[in-house]
């Protein structure tokens, strides 16, 4: 292909770039107008390939969740359950903005549906009946989504509320003994870490069900 062929333009093309443009400078700055530039045409040439920036949101929405991983068949239900969970919080790190999105517009879509059934096909399958897959599946997708929430807030929040934690604590650390002497480790706090803690719990919870 020489420098003056251009890429053809499809709807992945389109949903491709606007995953990237957020990635880089945030969903708010989307447009029309800019994601025709990231791909070299004019805003309007968009529209023979998606209807609208709805269209657009939703697709992004497929994209993220299409690029989950799925563990094989073979494996038991706890660790096919945890590699899913830890796949799915790598992803919307990665996509930070995802979340909010998905949550503002209610619109799941094929591959976040496809992930549910997955999530809960694996609950079913290790023998749980259908009121505590129910509860099995809200309590991972509301500790994902929560954790996957804190991480799409400014890189520099949640240290910061961390950091003034810490300074009250030192000043009024006879008040609040128990709370100050988690100082060091509030200091050291890692989400991916605290997350993965937070996902045995549950699936101990669910095991003990099994029990």
């Amino acid at each position: 292909m020489t420098t003056t062929e251009r890429l053809p333009l499809t709807r992945e093309r389109i949903i491709e770039a606007a995953v990237a443009f957020a990635d880089e400078h945030g969903i708010d700055d989307l447009s029309m107008r800019k994601l025709g530039a990231e791909l070299g045409v004019e805003a309007m040439s968009l529209y023979n390939h998606v209807d609208n920036k709805d269209d657009i949101y939703d697709g992004m929405i497929n994209y993220v969740f299409e690029s989950i991983e799925m563990p094989s068949e073979g494996v038991d239900w706890r660790t096919g359950i945890r590699d899913i969970c830890a796949s799915a919080m790598e992803i919307l790190w990665t996509h930070s903005w995802a979340v909010i999105t998905l949550m503002q517009r209610g619109n799941f879509g094929p591959s976040a549906l496809s992930f549910m059934n997955e999530v809960v096909g694996r609950l079913r399958n290790a023998g749980l009946n259908d009121e505590d897959i129910h509860h099995g599946w809200q309590m991972l997708a509301s500790h994902t989504m929560g954790y996957a929430s804190q991480a799409a807030t400014n890189p520099g929040v949640m240290e910061q509320k961390l950091s003034n934690l810490q300074a009250m604590m030192a000043e009024n650390e006879e008040r609040y003994p128990h709370v100050a002497a988690l100082g060091p480790l509030l200091s050291e706090c890692q989400w991916d870490r605290e997350y993965m803690f937070g996902l045995e719990i549950i699936l101990d919870g669910l095991e003990a069900r099994l029990n």
